[in-house]
């Protein structure tokens, strides 16, 4: 019996690597066709077929979370699937808000190189951390995952804008900008992304600063991550404020874009080599 429950999750996590696949098709098509009438009806596709990839995600979360009995957290593989789905709902959310569909093909490609690094290499480990049970720690890290995913989004945008912006002033905007949204919805595209990862850090530092303390027995409020995740959320604070209050120039408000996203890569990639941390359990 639970040989092929195990073997019902491995073949939900091949499906889905697939799905992302066709999804990243889907939508390179639509991004990349000069067909005007090609691009509209894979773009119709894209969205609806998205929509079926998050669905199948969630039911291979339900399906892993109860036969294993823990959230998704419990090694690199297994957050990377979770990065994954926070990319592709954080995109989703963004592309609901504005209707705007050409960068879908660029996120959901990470989202996608992903969930297939997941899928190769994801294993149930033979002794987890008591810890790493806890549904509540799950909450923390995917809400902390979803405000990282809308950073990492934001991030992209601010670069394409600043490229672009940077093409336009020179008066030699290639193909590859044409072909991308104007500054203007770029401009929109991040701020969207900004409030939204804005909120999900809220939580995520609420939720680690009351029940952290008391489920870790080394917590530490100086913990390198801990510092570099509250410098992004002021980052990110002064960006959603610059857009809700200041109405700072569009430019610098890429710029912060830009700058928290380099914040993040900092925090989830370097800080897990250079420093020990009560984050890797």
């Amino acid at each position: 019996m639970k040989m092929s429950q195990d073997l019902i999750i491995l073949l939900l996590s091949y499906v889905l690597a697939i799905s992302y696949i066709l999804a990243v098709g889907f939508y390179g098509i639509a991004f990349f066709s000069k067909n005007s009438e090609k691009t509209k009806a894979y773009s119709k596709k894209s969205k609806i077929f998205i929509r079926s990839v998050i669905l199948l995600h969630l039911i291979y979360f339900i399906i892993r979370s109860i036969d294993y009995k823990h959230a998704p957290i419990t090694s690199i593989f297994e957050l990377l699937t979770l990065l994954a789905f926070s990319l592709t709902i954080t995109y989703i959310y963004i592309e609901f808000k504005t209707r705007v569909y050409q960068t879908g093909f660029f996120i959901l490609l990470i989202a996608g190189i992903f969930q297939i690094i997941s899928t190769l290499f994801i294993q149930e480990l033979k002794e987890i951390n008591p810890v790493l049970r806890s549904w509540l720690l799950g909450v923390h890290v995917s809400t902390a995952l979803i405000g990282y995913s809308a950073i990492m989004i934001s991030g992209i945008y601010g670069f394409l804008y600043l490229m672009m912006y940077r093409t336009i002033k020179r008066n030699n905007p290639s193909n590859f900008y044409k072909k991308l949204p104007s500054l203007q919805l770029l401009e929109k595209l991040a701020a969207n992304a900004i409030k939204f990862g804005f909120v999900f850090l809220t939580i995520t530092i609420l939720i680690g600063a009351i029940w952290l303390p008391q489920a870790i027995d080394n917590f530490s409020y100086t913990d390198p991550k801990l510092i570099v995740t509250f410098m992004i959320w002021v980052v990110y604070a002064l960006g959603f404020t610059s857009i809700k209050i200041y109405r700072t120039q569009s430019k610098t408000t890429m710029t912060l874009a830009f700058l928290g996203f380099v914040f993040a890569f900092f925090s989830i990639l370097i800080l897990n080599f250079l420093f020990t941390s009560f984050h890797r359990f």
